[in-house]
């Protein structure tokens, strides 16, 4: 299953709950939710949630933030192992707006990662 659909899945009961809130005339105005993109922000927390691992799929460089307009780190080499520990939505690469937080294999490194460029689409677990 796409990564895309796996997440869709996993929202889709919240969303169902959600619009049973406003049936029966009970709904009631709720301000609307935070934009989930912090528009530039190389400040964005993370938590070690997901057990998933992929491989870059080219030559890329690891981030302090979800965006290339943050501080890279240093550059991955294309195949290098990352295990994943959670994702949020940042800039669009290529149609890619997520990111994953991740560590590089072997070492105490870790950063953000574009999901464009990770084999499998980076993690699965939001952060």
């Amino acid at each position: 299953m796409k990564k895309s659909l796996r997440r869709a899945a996993l929202t889709l009961p919240g969303i169902v709950a959600a619009g049973l809130l406003g049936v029966g005339g009970v709904a009631s105005a709720a301000p609307a939710p935070a934009d989930p993109i912090q528009t530039l922000s190389c400040n964005h927390g993370h938590t070690n949630k997901d057990s998933g691992e992929g491989r870059a799929k080219q030559r890329m460089r690891y981030r302090t933030g979800p965006h290339t307009s943050c501080s890279a780190y240093a550059w991955v080499d294309k195949g290098t192992l990352i295990y994943y520990h959670c994702y949020t939505r940042g800039e669009d690469i290529n149609g890619t707006n997520s990111w994953t937080w991740g560590r590089i294999a072997g070492t105490q490194k870790q950063g953000w990662f574009s999901d464009y460029y990770l084999s499998d689409g980076g993690a699965l677990t939001p952060c």
